[in-house]
């Protein structure tokens, strides 16, 4: 592929040809798969059509679906035996670009932004006709790739063709660093007082378990570690734990006996608080799980209500509530039930909802050598806001990632285990998303992550007692360490 396309990095899975026009598939860590089929002219190419499918993995009466969607889609199944494989493919209409046009690449861009903002519809309506698809990056590559795998498949896709590269067909998510450039943090002590040092690179992916004050202070020194590397960091504080980097530690004396070698430090940080001075926007929350919170059990209800907050694009309750009493598609009787609902939502949630603070805010990188910290305190929320705000923040970060195509910022969620009793299955595409677009993620919990979400982080940290933590890093040895004391504030254990 000659051109560059957001929402990378792409690989080729395919090069070949097919009825006399040279082919090209290419795909991303998301599993989008954008097919190219070259116009040459004279040896030169001047254009190609462009064919687009989004994978999923799919359960239950997959040809049922298909055929009330409106939408262009594919499914293919495949058994072996006693077990069978689905795959589901959204997709976008074909269409020609001309390569002499200067923003022929943004056409394409807005076609695949289009899928990758409709995906959380189509999986909330497949699940009304009792289909459950999934993100392929959720479940076990052994799932799909019976179907993935099969040479056939490619074929079909490039309607033809030969010699599909198949060992690209899963990519990894693109490594946010260079291992070997980025420098080594003192992590603590081994039982020998050696000094443990790791890159951040192997930071960025990390499980924590452990209590819960344990899973505060082993985040805290995580964050230290990633802002001494100038790595911008969200911080989701429901402890009011973390405020404290942004002064210096009194300890010189401790610094020196735990052999650091950094002097005390006080790390640039903003607090955001919600409902006072950030808000989040109701065009980026997952509604279906705010009606679910609310006890809504009229599947047909649900899908239909949900789709209508999704097409207004409003921000606030209000709003909505609006375009419910405006709306000359609702009749008399669904605008009154409605009304009813949100209302509910208004007077449970509605605080939290407003214009959501730029992602770029957010994420922003500050001139210097040290990473800008993001607080989000969420003490003061209920268990209920807190899944929607946080839920809903990762959303927003996700679909402002996936338009520039480059992000270098790391998310704390020091205790997850609330947002996993509540939905794992739609905490764990939501999480997926957030890191396949490239943001790392500590996550904490009391106990075991899923396996969908172990199979993302490549750093496990087990708290043993305190600051005495057993780690195990991907390809490398099991190691005991004793956490370095903290350069700012002073966090309890």
């Amino acid at each position: 592929m000659d051109f560059k396309l957001d929402y990378g990095p792409w690989e080729p899975i395919f090069v070949g040809t097919t009825y006399g026009h040279e082919v090209e598939i290419v795909s991303n860590p998301e599993n989008f798969y954008i097919v190219i089929v070259y116009d040459v002219e004279e040896g030169r190419k001047k254009g190609a059509v462009i064919e687009g499918y989004k994978a999923f993995y799919a359960k239950g009466q997959l040809e049922s679906f298909i055929q009330t969607l409106p939408k262009q889609c594919l499914g293919i199944g495949k058994n072996i035996g006693e077990r069978t494989s689905k795959i589901f493919f959204l997709s976008f209409e074909p269409f020609y670009v001309d390569f002499k046009q200067e923003d022929y690449s943004r056409r394409i861009d807005n076609e695949i932004k289009k899928i990758e903002e409709n995906s959380s519809m189509i999986i909330d309506l497949a699940r009304t006709s009792s289909v459950e698809l999934k993100e392929l990056s959720t479940v076990s590559k052994k799932d799909y790739l019976i179907v993935l795998g099969d040479p056939f498949v490619v074929k079909l896709l490039a309607s033809g063709g030969k010699g599909p590269s198949l060992s690209k067909i899963d990519l990894g998510t693109n490594p946010l660093f260079d291992e070997e450039k980025v420098p080594l943090i003192q992590l603590g002590l081994s039982k020998t007082r050696e000094i443990i040092k790791e890159p951040t690179i192997v930071l960025m992916k990390t499980q924590l378990t452990g209590g819960k004050n344990n899973l505060n202070y082993a985040s805290y020194i995580i964050s230290e570690n990633l802002l001494l590397d100038n790595i911008p960091l969200i911080i989701f504080d429901e402890d009011n734990y973390f405020a404290q980097l942004n002064t210096a530690t009194q300890n010189r004396v401790e610094l020196k006996e735990e052999l650091v070698d950094f002097e005390p430090m006080a790390f640039p940080m903003k607090e955001y608080t919600p409902k006072q001075n950030i808000k989040i926007s109701l065009k980026d929350a997952d509604f279906v799980s705010i009606l679910q919170l609310m006890g809504v059990k009229d599947n047909e209800f649900e899908k239909n209500l949900s789709l209508f907050a999704f097409a207004t694009q409003v921000n606030s309750i209000d709003e909505l509530l609006q375009k419910i009493n405006d709306s000359k598609e609702l009749t008399g009787y669904e605008k009154l039930k409605a009304e009813r609902i949100v209302n509910l939502i208004k007077m449970d949630l509605g605080e939290l909802f407003g214009q959501s603070a730029p992602s770029e805010e957010l994420t922003r990188e500050i001139p210097g050598r040290l990473g800008r910290g993001v607080i989000i305190n969420t003490k003061d929320l209920s268990i209920e806001e807190k899944i929607i705000f946080i839920q809903t923040i990762l959303r927003q970060l996700t679909k402002h990632a996936s338009e520039k195509n480059k992000t270098k910022c790391g998310l704390i969620i020091p205790n997850i285990d609330y947002l996993l009793k509540f939905n794992k299955e739609r905490t764990i595409t939501t999480i997926t998303r957030t890191m396949n677009r490239g943001f790392g993620a500590i996550i904490g919990s009391e106990k075991e992550l899923p396996p969908e979400l172990n199979s993302l982080l490549s750093t496990k940290m087990s708290i043993i007692s305190g600051k005495d933590i057993a780690v195990m890093i991907k390809g490398k040895k099991t190691y005991r360490v004793n956490l370095r004391p903290s350069l700012s504030g002073k966090p309890k254990i």
